[in-house]
């Protein structure tokens, strides 16, 4: 079968999860805002939660989340017994 040139924006995607499978998107932002809250105050620009590291960004309007990857472990970067670790801000020194 020959493979289909046509792609599926982001966008389509998220309102396909919203609209079709169900998933309440302003909920699941709020979720994503209460586990990094703490990261931003404190300047970071990522924490990982739970093994997923957030990864953040200064915004026109504000910090802004970017996205959600599995954690770094490679880099040596493990959550405390509270289930997070914040990550260096920008130009700092993780370590």
């Amino acid at each position: 079968m020959k493979r289909s040139r046509l792609r599926v924006s982001d966008h389509a995607v998220l309102r396909y999860l919203e609209r079709v499978g169900g998933f309440d998107i302003e909920r699941l932002r709020r979720e994503i805002a209460r586990r990094v809250e703490t990261a931003v105050q404190a300047g970071a620009c990522g924490v990982v939660v739970d093994g997923w590291s957030f990864r953040i960004k200064d915004g026109p309007h504000g910090p802004v989340v970017t996205t959600v990857i599995d954690g770094d472990w490679s880099r040596g970067i493990h959550p405390p017994d509270e289930g997070a670790q914040v990550l260096a801000g920008a130009g700092e020194d993780p370590a």
